[in-house]
């Protein structure tokens, strides 16, 4: 699947271009790597938004091993190569579970492939969705240890689910790890059916994501202390939460992944974006598990079929009245958008009764006759929908029904010759749909008279998911992400100060220069707000879709002086508003504790930034206003840091001009007149530190509590999942010389 991406001299790098691996991982890989080769932990990034958390971002995946080649390997290899090792390991894993739950080898090999290359989660290599890849390949091996837990209560179970769990946590997408928490509770209940320890079992569960939550507090505490100043600080909208909902048209995606399109051959019109809209397993695996959910072994599907069916229904989200109940009442529902991933668990369910179908063939292919005269009167059907379907496209005046079912969908594609595409499209997708019904019919009546026949449709399952994969296929060269010009235009415009460039936000990050804006999933609400306030939008709520058009004297504070077109070339010079230094001293302030007063008088004509400075507490010292100011230098900083130098006459306000949040403290150093300081929030989005008159020698760093709180408990808990590792491996290895012991006996 990913050899020429592997092991080319000078690979392209997995995903299309333009998507969200080339607008953000790339970026923030390459920041990681470069700021890890100097021996430093990347607790925050200078280069966008005026500067933002890094690691408490969580998408960034700072603390996850296999990003750690970073470092070593070119970016574009280490990329390819992370990719095709979750694509594996989710196969692997899903096989694993298979295997402990009674399957044949071969049939667990089958759900594995089809679950690996299936269109929920294959097609998140095409979107370039690196959390969603590395956090889902650790859900099946979760599922496997809840399984194993309920069934045999040792403990070594709940120390795989403890550390598959934590690796979720530190891959960073936690919308991921929730979803797999439903789902594993859910699937822990269903276990409790007839179990006589139903509270060891629950006791086992709880400790598996008690334990994950013990080893990933490192990054869960500082993320949620970075949540709690973001934008989506105490949840989301309804309205936002219920957006990229699962539509249940696209359930045609079960048998035609391209039905809407396919982004490729045809634009995608169905609703949302296709690689959350896509149920795909292949036909043959779809066959396979409605086989294997009718026929399939009772202790293997008991469980699987209503789980699918309550993972289809959540996926459904505000699609049904369930999830406004949800999120109103549910802990997390009102965190996420996208309730539509929950089709990654739905096809996990899938791939498993795809096996159980298989497992049936493969031990008592009686059946397969009936199953086989099913298939082919469904495919007949198929066949019929699609020429019907083609007729209605092709005529000389495209059918109403047909322009109609396109309006409703997608109003944005209401041209007469976009009508008669997709429909030709569409119907194309649903011969091939019926010609593979037909022929996996005839396939499993051989099946009925020879059992070693199903093994060829092991085969062709494995065969058709795999010919699918390959052709979502995408990549882009690493030299497309890089903004040459810009970089001219940066060597022979040195300086301290911000730009704007809106083609591409986070190559900031790459040349290493500062943008007022950026391209990430959580920002600062204070900067969103003040942002949204120079634009003249809605304060609140705020969220990330900001359309920066405005640039006033107020964004001076913000050191910008470059605002590019959109095009990247041409642009605004702004040194007419004179951008501010990075380090100043103001002798005047005035406290205002309310944000929208705090707005208007920072837009107000009268008010000066280079002279004054709004506050929201007293000071401690309060400055003293004097002809003399003093002097502040800049003696060293790095991404997490700076060190200050300053002396003053009178006591003052030292204004940083980079974005505020509650993780950054102050610590005197040899020489400091002052013995504590304290980071206040100034103009509601800068920092400011009072200080009193004398010598200072000053960090200033990013260090979160959450970050310094979550490392020592994960240090602990680090520990404590050894000792947990050596005691499980000195009882099973005791349980086994038992049991020699007896039989030698």
């Amino acid at each position: 699947m990913f050899g020429e991406m592997l092991f080319a001299r000078d690979p392209t790098v997995l995903s299309e271009g333009g998507k969200d691996l080339a607008k953000q991982f790339i970026y923030w890989r390459g920041f990681t790597a470069e700021q890890l080769r100097q021996g430093r932990l990347p607790l925050w990034n200078p280069h966008v938004f005026c500067g933002m958390p890094h690691l408490g971002l969580g998408q960034t995946e700072v603390l996850y091993p296999s990003n750690w080649l970073d470092a070593v390997l070119p970016l574009a290899r280490s990329i390819n190569l992370g990719i095709a090792l979750h694509v594996f390991l989710a196969g692997l894993f899903a096989y694993f579970w298979g295997v402990r739950r009674g399957l044949h080898p071969i049939a667990a090999v089958v759900a594995g492939t089809l679950f690996m290359f299936s269109g929920s989660y294959f097609l998140h290599v095409y979107a370039g969705h690196l959390s969603v890849l590395y956090a889902i390949a650790w859900t099946p091996l979760v599922f496997a240890s809840v399984d194993e837990w309920t069934r045999t209560r040792m403990w070594r179970w709940v120390v795989v689910g403890m550390a598959a769990i934590a690796m979720q946590i530190l891959a960073g997408d936690f919308q991921a790890c929730f979803y797999t928490g439903v789902a594993a509770a859910s699937l822990a209940l269903f276990g409790l059916i007839g179990c006589r320890h139903r509270l060891t079992v629950l006791l086992g569960v709880s400790a598996m994501y008690v334990g994950a939550v013990a080893l990933g507090a490192v990054q869960l505490l500082t993320t949620s202390q970075v949540a709690s100043e973001s934008i989506r600080a105490g949840g989301v909208t309804y309205e936002y939460a219920s957006t990229v909902s699962f539509a249940p048209q696209n359930l045609l995606t079960l048998l035609v992944p391209g039905f809407f399109g396919n982004e490729t051959e045809l634009p995608y019109w169905g609703r949302w974006i296709w690689w959350e809209m896509c149920l795909f397993i292949g036909v043959s695996g779809l066959v396979l598990a409605a086989y294997g959910a009718v026929c399939g072994k009772r202790e293997v599907r008991r469980s699987l079929v209503p789980l699918l069916a309550i993972m289809l229904v959540l996926a459904l989200g505000a699609n049904t009245p369930l999830f406004k109940l949800l999120y109103r009442w549910v802990p997390g529902f009102n965190r996420f958008r996208g309730n539509s991933k929950f089709i990654i668990e739905a096809a996990l369910f899938l791939v498993m009764l795809a096996g159980a179908g298989l497992d049936r063939l493969l031990h008592d292919p009686k059946g397969s006759k009936w199953l086989a005269l099913g298939v082919f009167l469904l495919g007949v059907v198929v066949g019929i929908a699609a020429w019907r379907l083609h007729a209605a496209a092709v005529a000389p005046v495209p059918s109403l029904w047909w322009s109609r079912t396109i309006r409703a969908v997608n109003a944005t594609y209401e041209s007469p010759s976009f009508v008669k595409e997709a429909g030709v499209f569409a119907s194309r997708g649903l011969f091939i749909a019926a010609v593979k019904l037909l022929a996996f019919s005839a396939l499993l009546v051989l099946v009925g008279t020879a059992r070693r026949m199903a093994y060829l449709v092991a085969l062709v399952a494995v065969a058709e998911i795999f010919v699918f994969a390959r052709s979502t296929i995408a990549t882009f060269d690493l030299a497309s992400t890089e903004a040459s010009h810009l970089e001219a235009f940066l060597d022979k415009n040195r300086g301290d100060y911000r730009i704007f460039y809106p083609p591409d936000p986070n190559i900031a990050i790459r040349l290493g220069t500062q943008d007022v804006w950026g391209y990430a999933p959580l920002i600062n609400k204070r900067y969103a707000e003040f942002m949204a306030f120079t634009q003249g939008e809605r304060v609140e709520p705020v969220d990330q879709d900001i359309h920066l058009r405005r640039f006033t004297r107020v964004h001076a504070m913000l050191r910008l002086r470059r605002v590019f077109s959109r095009d990247g070339y041409a642009g605004r010079d702004l040194t007419g508003n004179a951008p501010m230094d990075r380090l100043q001293l103001v002798q005047q302030y005035q406290v205002i504790s309310e944000r929208d007063e705090i707005l208007r008088t920072l837009d107000s004509p009268s008010f000066n930034p280079r002279e004054r400075v709004i506050l929201e507490t007293e000071p401690n010292p309060a400055p003293q206003p004097s002809a003399e100011k003093g002097t502040v230098t800049l003696l060293d900083s790095s991404a997490n840091q700076l060190t200050v130098e300053a002396d003053l006459p009178h006591p003052a306000i030292l204004l940083i001009t980079d974005a505020y949040s509650n993780g950054w403290r102050a610590r005197p150093l040899a020489g400091s007149v002052q013995r504590a300081y304290e980071v206040l929030p100034a103009n509601y989005v800068l920092r400011a530190i009072p200080l009193t008159a004398g010598h200072h020698h000053i960090r200033i760093e990013y260090a979160p509590i959450g970050f310094r709180l979550g490392a020592w408990v994960s240090v602990v808990s680090l520990l404590g999942f050894m000792m947990a590792i050596v005691f499980c491996a000195v009882r099973n290895h005791i349980s086994r010389t038992s049991a020699g012991c007896s039989v030698r006996g």
